[in-house]
């Protein structure tokens, strides 16, 4: 294992505070990609039977934060430029943009009022320099909008890449020269759908997606693609 240690665990909600603990270190980059996973040291560490730490690390690993073979050790998993550009960054567009269009015609100003305490809480977390509180409330700004479409099998399809999206969001933050303007680049996008032109907002959605994604990893930026009506 890195140098990374676990600190030693209460008995409370046991499982589920240890895969807490493994994930939180992971996506702050405490552990690294590649780094090893061993239930006997862990368990020294965190001074718990190795049973739940077992359990958590199963349930990380179905999130694809860790991988593991058969009777072999288990590792942070690997996460590449090419599988952000290739996989994560088309997924997000489809699921995102048709997500856009079904809900835009249904906001209403509670809906806008969350998105704005979404950016809020942006600004307040990258002035703190907080990026785990950064991420998670640039999360919900995003999985907003998924929701509020109300497409149940779009919910799914979010859901399951969630975790990806919110380790690539704290990469991708930790690449910013200043995080205190994640929040500035999310205004534009409420500004557009402000006026309640959907093909409009889609657009704009498309080039913040590729935008911030793209850039943070130092690639030229292509042309977004033209959404599906």
């Amino acid at each position: 294992m890195s140098t990374f240690k676990f600190p030693e665990q209460k008995a409370v909600s046991l499982r589920h505070r240890i895969a807490d603990d493994i994930r939180r270190a992971i996506l702050e980059g405490k552990l690294k990609p590649g780094d090893r996973l061993l239930e006997v040291e862990m368990s020294k560490q965190m001074g718990v039977s190795r049973g739940p730490i077992r359990e958590a690390l199963r349930s990380l690993e179905q999130e694809g934060l860790l991988h593991s073979q058969p009777f072999k050790e288990t590792v942070v998993a690997e996460f590449s430029t090419e599988e952000v550009v290739h996989v994560l960054i088309p997924i997000r567009l489809t699921v995102e943009t048709y997500a856009l269009r079904k809900a835009l015609p249904h906001f209403g100003e509670a809906d806008f009022a969350f998105l704005e305490q979404c950016l809020d809480s942006m600004r307040v977390n990258g002035e703190a320099r907080d990026v785990v509180g950064l991420v998670e409330s640039d999360l919900a700004f995003h999985e907003y909008i998924v929701v509020k479409s109300d497409v149940p099998n779009l919910m799914n399809i979010w859901s399951s890449i969630f975790t990806r999206i919110r380790m690539h969001f704290y990469m991708q933050d930790q690449h910013f020269e200043d995080v205190t303007t994640v929040w500035e680049q999310h205004r534009p996008l409420i500004e557009v759908m402000r006026t309640g032109n959907v093909d409009l907002a889609v657009a704009e959605l498309s080039r913040h997606i590729y935008d911030t994604n793209l850039e943070s990893l130092g690639i030229a930026v292509p042309p977004a693609p033209t959404s599906e009506k």
